[in-house]
């Protein structure tokens, strides 16, 4: 592939800034995009019993233990509310049965879930050197890379580790389940929505390729950013933008 053209663009996404290097590749239609990210959070991963003796063992059996008490819970309060509409109970002790196994047992799924989807994470943060479980430490925001093309995308993640016991260095491909695809673009005009970055016109007509979508599951939300492409009817600048949606995990997301 012949690079063509590299540009700094800084964009805004619900409220964060992110500044992105971005290479355009003649012939081959890649795009590739490389910013910073951010470090994960640990609050949940530091409560899993064991996690510094076992690692990502420790993350997979609360997990499993988790999800498949949730899911106890779940067809228990389905069976008890078929129970009490056989015997024609009223109806506020069948709403309250309800309530009150659902949400547990959908929290406890959704908990199980999101540990099961970050046991990939804990594993890579053994260290190299000492061999202790759950030892690395981010020492810095980590570097994304982004490879979109016509037909494919792919998103990769370093991290850049310090153990806390012995103070080693790494910087290595994070093994997570971001799941990257090819979605699909929008057969709808976008005149007056999308401002072009070089010529400021807004004049433009359809989506220029199949957007990428990104999944990132690993709390108990899934971030889902869609990245879209407009190349302007004026100036042939290709402009990009990105969309963030948030919404909760299901027990059925793992499975």
């Amino acid at each position: 592939m012949v690079q063509n053209a590299e540009e700094i663009q800084t964009k805004n996404v619900n409220g964060k800034n992110k500044t992105y290097s971005i290479e355009f590749f003649q012939g081959a239609g890649a795009i590739i995009c490389t910013y910073k990210g951010e470090k994960r959070n640990r609050e949940n991963l530091n409560q899993v019993p064991y996690i510094e003796r076992y690692g990502g063992k420790a993350v997979q059996i609360i997990g499993c233990l988790s999800l498949v008490l949730g899911i106890a819970i779940l067809v228990g309060t389905v069976r008890i509310m078929n129970y009490l509409a056989e015997l024609n109970f009223e109806e506020s002790i069948y709403t309250s049965v309800f309530l009150t196994g659902l949400y547990p047992g959908i929290k406890i799924c959704s908990i199980g879930n999101s540990l099961l989807w970050k046991a990939g994470y804990v594993k890579a943060t053994r260290c190299k050197r000492c061999h202790r479980n759950y030892a690395y430490e981010e020492r810095e925001e980590p570097d994304v890379k982004e490879i979109s093309t016509e037909d494919s995308y792919a998103v990769t993640v370093t991290r850049h580790w310090r153990c806390k016991y012995c103070g080693h260095i790494d910087n290595s491909k994070s093994p997570e389940k971001i799941k990257a695809y090819k979605g699909l673009k929008e057969m709808k005009k976008v005149t007056g929505e999308v401002k072009c970055e070089k010529c400021g016109r807004t004049e433009f007509n359809f989506e220029y390729r199949n957007p990428d979508v990104k999944e990132d599951p690993f709390g108990t939300t899934v971030v889902e950013t869609t990245t879209k492409y407009y190349k302007c009817n004026y100036c042939g600048n290709l402009n990009i933008t990105e969309e963030e949606t948030v919404y909760e995990t299901t027990p059925w997301d793992f499975l």
